[in-house]
């Protein structure tokens, strides 16, 4: 406000100023020299200067209304998110410097706003598919629940209840400790740690943990290794060792009808990665599941009966893929080859 205050009364004082100018010279030059006619000439030629004043004035205020309306259409493409071209890029001005930094600006935004959607997707995912793992031993527990309040159950009955209830509440307690793993890893509430690592040593780690499971399951976990050279690459230890478990969980899970209960886990050396391979004799999965292995709360059609929610391989996924590494499965004659990747 006080900018155009200032702006007016400048432009008043040169108007006033000028047509003073205007009158008094030719006045003075009339009464100094007598000559009326050099008067009239010097009086025309300050009109025509005055004339040619406001006409660079009109030209100028056309032009800053102009520049005032472009930047308007540029205000609008960055509320619109649009990119358009409102100033020249070739020309190196002030303008078109601003104009490159909105256009970064709306870039920034539409790239944020994808990944709020994106964001928004996986959580409305993650919902739909935690409400659906929840309905089923939830029905469970409220079903037996009043099952046992009835007092004509017998003791096979009783047990048979209760047992029910333990499994349901042992399947919730399975989910909530793997979602709040994955959680954590897709908020990036924790960082994978890498640094350069003995492989040998987290992969024995996650042999350790499923072995019992093994044993139970009578399942035998042959290890090879080149032993020539150690391999070292760049891994958070903990997790990965729980991405090895996983997929060595999934191997012993799903060799309940196997004839071959021989799982071999491999580690070697793959170009830039080392790759460590689980290959179970539990049938070939089916080419068109292969895609879907990796998702989400997925399970294959012979995993009815079996254990688990469909977590295991997403979250070896994942913690592939934040440590710049990936993940695979191949069939073969006898079963499958999960892997993953660390890079060296």
């Amino acid at each position: 406000m006080k900018v155009r205050e200032s702006y007016q009364n400048k432009k008043n004082f040169l108007i006033v100023l000028c047509t003073l100018v205007t009158v008094m010279i030719p006045v003075y030059i009339v009464w100094d020299t007598g000559k009326s006619m050099a008067g009239c000439i010097v009086g025309a030629a300050c009109l025509f200067l005055d004339g040619m004043v406001y006409w660079l004035h009109r030209m100028d205020r056309s032009y800053i209304t102009g520049v005032v309306q472009e930047l308007s259409d540029l205000l609008d493409t960055l509320m619109e998110l649009t990119e358009r071209e409102v100033f020249p890029e070739t020309e190196d001005t002030m303008l078109s410097k601003l104009q490159g930094n909105v256009v970064k600006l709306i870039r920034r935004m539409r790239h944020q706003n994808e990944m709020t959607r994106q964001d928004q997707e996986r959580m409305k995912g993650i919902i739909s598919d935690l409400s659906h793992q929840l309905k089923t031993p939830l029905a469970n527990l409220k079903m037996y629940s009043r099952f046992l309040q009835k007092e004509e159950l017998s003791e096979k009955q009783y047990r048979e209840y209760v047992d029910i209830i333990c499994l349901s509440v042992e399947r919730l307690n399975f989910l909530s400790e793997n979602m709040i793993k994955i959680s954590r890893l897709e908020t990036g509430l924790i960082h994978l740690k890498c640094q350069k690592n003995k492989i040998s040593e987290t992969v024995l780690k996650a042999v350790k943990d499923i072995y019992p499971k093994a044993r139970h399951m009578g399942c035998e976990i042959i290890y090879r290794e080149d032993r020539e050279k150690e391999l070292w690459a760049q891994f958070d230890a903990d997790w990965t060792a729980e991405a090895i478990f996983n997929m060595l969980d999934n191997a012993v899970k799903y060799s309940e009808n196997a004839q071959n209960k021989s799982i071999i886990l491999s580690v070697r050396k793959l170009g830039l990665f080392a790759e460590i391979s689980v290959e179970d004799q539990n049938g070939s999965i089916p080419e068109e599941e292969k895609n879907r292995i990796f998702q989400r709360f997925y399970r294959g059609e012979n995993s009815e009966g079996k254990e688990g929610i469909g977590l295991g391989l997403y979250l070896t996924r994942e913690i592939a893929l934040r440590q710049g590494g990936y993940v695979s499965v191949k069939a073969t004659e006898q079963g499958n080859i999960f892997s993953i990747y660390l890079r060296l």
